[in-house]
């Protein structure tokens, strides 16, 4: 396969690991979360002597405030393309996020993302994708902190600190079987998350539904970071349309630096021809 069509390939799955996450819907699907390396223990379903929201407020209380992280990741595409590149993350929170993606040790392009726009770029071609935040995140009115814990497998709400006593109350909590399911109470905001007491109270996935399509986020068994639980990989199914989506993104938090004192650069490549995202889409369509 030309290395043109590679890169198309493995950036639109950064691109859509963010976005598909932001604005799109999918049916209640959900399932125990899986181990992904050794270590990781998998989550199994029993019953608690918390309360549902007993248990969503443990999770709260589980996280730990954060400025920065660096570490590596991994993105996987499966479908409509199959295709594997990892790189460097840096999170900056509430500020940027930046990804630096490479193969064979040379780096291809990049994911730029900070509070107004999202900025993808490909080297091999001199092209580069620009979309503003507020498009791609209208539909759930998620900020960058708010996507910055979607990533890593924690909860979020728009705009809303979880240290606040009225982080809870912004969501509807109640029992779904061996689940508890947290939707937002406003109306506006139609998604929701899924835990599990496994045995103490774990994420299990992430619904998000708008008219655009379907999707679903779900998470692998966290670790403990000094951030608190945090997952390390998340597995992404959406559809678009007539465009599909089967992806996961992996951080490895086992060798993750946190809390260093990193400041945002915006630091992008100059030179580089704009193209429309949907011209990026139909590239990927057009590879064989």
């Amino acid at each position: 396969m030309p290395l043109r069509q590679s890169v198309i390939k493995s950036f639109f799955c950064c691109i859509l690991l963010v976005s598909t996450l932001t604005g799109c819907r999918s049916a209640r699907n959900v399932s125990a979360s899986e181990g992904v390396t050794s270590g990781t223990a998998v989550a199994v379903s029993q019953p608690s002597d918390l309360s549902p929201k007993q248990q969503f407020e443990t999770l709260v209380d589980s996280y730990r405030p954060w400025t920065d992280v660096s570490m590596s990741v991994k993105c996987t595409l499966r479908s409509p393309k199959s295709l594997t590149v990892s790189g460097k993350a840096t999170m900056i929170r509430g500020e940027e996020l930046r990804l630096s993606m490479r193969m064979l040790g040379f780096e291809v392009g990049g994911l730029y993302i900070d509070r107004d726009s999202i900025f993808f770029y490909e080297k091999l071609n001199h092209t580069m994708v620009v979309e503003s935040m507020a498009k791609l995140t209208a539909a759930t009115g998620l900020t960058l902190s708010d996507i910055q814990d979607v990533l890593l497998g924690q909860l979020a709400y728009p705009g809303a600190q979880r240290g606040q006593a009225s982080f809870i109350k912004k969501f509807n909590i109640k029992p779904d079987g061996d689940f508890v399911i947290a939707q937002p109470r406003s109306s506006a905001l139609p998604w929701f998350y899924t835990l599990i007491s496994a045995p103490a109270p774990e994420l299990v996935s992430l619904t998000i539904s708008a008219p655009q399509g379907d999707a679903e986020c779900t998470y692998r068994t966290p670790f403990i970071t000094d951030a608190g639980p945090v997952s390390p990989a998340a597995d992404i199914k959406a559809s678009f349309g007539k465009q599909s989506l089967d992806a996961s993104v992996s951080w490895s938090l086992e060798t993750a630096v946190w809390n260093k004192g990193l400041t945002a650069q915006r630091s992008l490549p100059k030179g580089y021809r704009r193209i429309p995202l949907n011209q990026l889409i139909k590239s990927l369509s057009a590879t064989k």
